[in-house]
C-alpha cells in the first residue's frame, strides 16, 4: 500500500471518529433554581429574577463553560406551576449526555436545590420538549399561567424575552401533546417538539436526599474524566 493511500484512510478514519463524537453533542436544555423557599408565590418568584441568589447562580453556570470545555447560554426564567412558582434559569449547552448530567448535577449541588431537570435531544428518545410561543399580545406571567392551567399544563417553565414570554413544557413521559396544543389553541400560539430523554436528578422532597444524588452523579463522572480543567477564575 502506498503512502499516499495510507494518509488517505487514516484521514477518513479521523473523519468518522469526529463524525461520531460531534453526532453525540446535542444542543441540550437544563432547568435550575436558586430557591431554596417554600410557599413562592407567582409574584415572589417574579421579584426573585432581579435577586442575589439569581445573579449568583448566572456567575457559577457562566464559570463552569471551562470545566465541561463548552459555552453555554442561559435565560431568567420561572419555574411555573399550578400552585406556584419560583425564579429559575433556563440553559443551554451543546454537549453529550452524561456531561450534561455532570453539570446540572454540580448546578443541583451549588445551589442546595432538592432536584434539577435536563432534556438531551434524541430521535428515539421517550420524553418530549414542547417550546410554545404565545400570541406577543400575551406578556403577563399570571394570564399565560391561568391558560396553561386550563389546558391541564401543570408544570412548565416561562421565559421572558425582548419578544415574547417563551414557554418551556418538558414531557417526561410523552403524553401531553394533546394538551399542548390545546394551550397553542388558548395562547393562539405556535409550537415546536421534539423527542429525547429527559430526566430530573436529585429527589423532589428531600433536599439532603437530592444533595447525595448530586454527589454521587458528580464522584461517577470525575472518576471517569479525571483531568477536568476548573471553572473559569473570570466570567
Amino acid at each position: 500500500m502506498t503512502s499516499f493511500r495510507k494518509l488517505q484512510i487514516s484521514v477518513v478514519l479521523v473523519f468518522l471518529c469526529c463524525a461520531s463524537a460531534w453526532a453525540q453533542q446535542s444542543l441540550n436544555y437544563g432547568f435550575v433554581s436558586p430557591n431554596t423557599r417554600e410557599g413562592l408565590k407567582l409574584d415572589e418568584a417574579v421579584q426573585g429574577l432581579q435577586s442575589t441568589e439569581e445573579l449568583a447562580l448566572l456567575k457559577r453556570i457562566s464559570s463552569l463553560r471551562c470545566t465541561i470545555r463548552s459555552p453555554i447560554r442561559t435565560n431568567r426564567a420561572l419555574g411555573s406551576w399550578s400552585d406556584g412558582a419560583e425564579h429559575s434559569i433556563l440553559l443551554r449547552v451543546k454537549t453529550d449526555e452524561p456531561t450534561m448530567r455532570y453539570l446540572m448535577s454540580r448546578l443541583g449541588r451549588d445551589a442546595n436545590q432538592k432536584a434539577v431537570l435536563y432534556f438531551y435531544p434524541r430521535t428515539r428518545g421517550n420524553a418530549r420538549l414542547f417550546i410554545v410561543h404565545p400570541s406577543k399580545r400575551l406578556r403577563a406571567f399570571s394570564e399565560i399561567s391561568r391558560l396553561l392551567d386550563e389546558a391541564g399544563i401543570s408544570f412548565r417553565t416561562l421565559v421572558p424575552t425582548n419578544q415574547e414570554t417563551t414557554v418551556y413544557v418538558v414531557d417526561t413521559e410523552n403524553s401531553l401533546a394533546a394538551k399542548v396544543k390545546t394551550a397553542a389553541k388558548r395562547l393562539r400560539a405556535r409550537f415546536t417538539s421534539q423527542a429525547g430523554n429527559a430526566s430530573f436528578i436529585g429527589d423532589d422532597s428531600v433536599r439532603e436526599k437530592g444533595q447525595t444524588i448530586f454527589q454521587k452523579e458528580i464522584k461517577t463522572y470525575e472518576s471517569k474524566h479525571p483531568r477536568l480543567p476548573p471553572a473559569c477564575e473570570n466570567n
